[in-house]
């Protein structure tokens, strides 16, 4: 059934509810213990990450993301200007500041020929990659760039037989309500290196050393997950199969019952998994208006942040491409239970708006 916010719905069932009343029953520690460590696990399993590690939200995993580069105050980082404010918020809040990049026009990611910073975050929207991702992320880690994935769209996305989010130094998932799996608010920092690994159990237990007594050898937080939650999370990720092959499948049915209406922005659904499907198109803000007269919930894409009254300040390259998908981009309803019918219905009013 279509709602206002139909385009946001998590997908959850009666075995979420099991699993969850099923850990209450046995008397656990409620907070980050056992489940946990089974999430993190089968984290590590599906994307190949050697080390998992959950934390509040994928906006808490990537400030901690920045500790770990050792983000210094008034130190310039690179970001891209396409991208959610959590992805430069986390260094910002550390008194760093960011230097906007542009993105480039095939997949959206940040525009590698304006990095100069040795902080760099890379945002992987909807999941989607260049063919020379993982080149480039290893090209300026050869020269001492510390590269921060920001993944939170990314998880069911790969690059060639590579996960997206494990290619940089750390890599930061979401799973908060709207994503493919999601845990009601969370997210997990991934990284393939023993030492940052070591850091990051540091620095979300307060930065304490695991051992006797109490000894703090580095800034830390609380950034701990609960257990509560992890035992959701894990049906969640026993879904994730199908829930990967249901949202290929809404694409595909969206793209094709659309194509005479407005650009999809290229995704490769042999390699990605859309989130959100995004249709380019014009006067969008009065066709989103137009959907939700009829009660079908959508949302504008991400605006440059270059635009927004709080980074505009910011230095930044300029953004064309940011600002022409900023004002032109749609997403549309994409809740894996989404039946066949409705993704008719949708597209039914949306050509309707254009006749």
């Amino acid at each position: 059934m279509l709602t206002p916010n139909s385009h946001m719905n998590p997908v959850y069932g009666v075995e979420e509810r099991d699993s969850v009343r099923a850990y209450m029953e046995t008397g656990g520690w409620i907070m980050e213990h056992t489940q946990t460590r089974k999430m993190e696990e089968m984290i590590c399993n599906y994307t190949g990450a050697k080390h998992a590690h959950m934390v509040p939200s994928a906006t808490m995993g990537l400030l901690l993301a920045s500790m770990l580069a050792d983000v210094k105050k008034d130190e310039r980082f690179n970001c891209p200007a396409y991208t959610q404010a959590a992805t430069a918020n986390g260094a910002i809040l550390m008194g760093a500041e960011p230097d906007f990049c542009d993105v480039e026009p095939e997949a959206y990611t940040i525009n590698w020929e304006q990095v100069t910073h040795r902080v760099v975050f890379v945002a992987s929207i909807n999941g989607r990659t260049t063919a020379s991702y993982a080149e480039d992320i290893e090209r300026h880690q050869a020269v001492g760039h510390f590269v921060i994935e920001d993944a939170a769209q990314a998880l069911g996305s790969w690059h060639g037989d590579r996960h997206v989010g494990t290619m940089g130094d750390v890599g930061v998932f979401s799973f908060g309500a709207p994503k493919i799996v999601t845990t009601g608010q969370g997210g997990c920092v991934v990284t393939n290196d023993d030492a940052i690994s070591e850091r990051i159990h540091a620095i979300k237990n307060f930065g304490r050393t695991v051992g006797v007594g109490e000894v703090y050898n580095v800034m830390g937080m609380n950034f701990k997950f609960t257990d509560l939650q992890a035992a959701f999370g894990c049906e969640q990720m026993l879904r994730l199969p199908k829930v990967v092959e249901r949202k290929k499948e809404i694409y595909t049915a969206y793209r094709r019952l659309l194509a005479d209406v407005g650009e999809f922005v290229h995704t490769d659904i042999t390699q990605t998994t859309p989130t959100y499907p995004e249709i380019l198109v014009d006067n969008r803000d009065a066709l989103a208006q137009h959907l939700r007269d009829y009660s079908i919930g959508c949302r504008a894409v991400y605006d440059s942040l270059t635009n927004q009254p709080f980074h505009s300040s910011f230095p930044s390259y300029p953004t064309p491409v940011a600002d022409s998908i900023g004002a032109r981009g749609l997403q549309l309803p994409a809740q894996a239970d989404l039946l066949d019918y409705d993704i008719v219905e949708i597209c039914n009013v949306v050509k309707d708006f254009y006749k």
